[in-house]
């Protein structure tokens, strides 16, 4: 039974995660209920490493996990609101845009600042403070990962799903 599957041990080291992020997973939703073993072990599909890679790298890109599960599943019920996926995808837009710029601004500075850090010692300059200082004058921008973000778009998601 277990020729095609992975152990969960076996996906965490493949995905490159935690074995308790992918029970984490689990009980979100993200991933489904694996069978199990004669010993009990989790036995997940092979796809799961293929889910877990998508689930990573839409996080890396800002979304988050709750979004994260309504995506994958309008897309396992083989449609997806073209409206509601629409305003999904201008409104992270908008967040790239504004992360994209700041963090252009900032590279900016640093690159200003960098050639004179290398020339001096830590006696004459204090580096680390003006480090500080760059990254104080950041506007607040909103970080890829956004834990605490309203969870509207998700929301919208679920109940225009059901509307269908």
């Amino acid at each position: 039974m277990s020729e095609g599957f992975l152990r969960v041990g076996e996906l965490a080291e493949r995905a490159g995660v935690g074995v308790q992020t992918l029970h984490y997973y689990e009980r979100l939703g993200l991933l489904p209920k694996p069978e199990r073993s004669a010993s009990n072990y989790r036995l997940y599909p092979a796809d799961a490493l293929r889910r877990v890679q998508f689930i990573k790298k839409a996080q890396a890109l800002g979304f988050t996990l709750e979004e994260i599960k309504e995506i994958l599943g309008l897309r396992g019920q083989g449609r997806a609101p073209c409206r509601c996926v629409a305003d999904v995808g201008k409104k992270h837009l908008q967040e790239l845009d504004a992360r994209i710029a700041a963090l252009q601004a900032f590279r900016q500075s640093l690159a200003a600042v960098v050639p004179k850090w290398e020339k001096e010692t830590s006696r004459q300059r204090k580096c680390a403070g003006e480090f500080c200082d760059l990254i104080e004058r950041l506007p607040q921008i909103k970080p890829a990962n956004r834990r605490e973000q309203p969870r509207q778009q998700a929301r919208q998601l679920r109940s225009h799903a059901r509307s269908k």
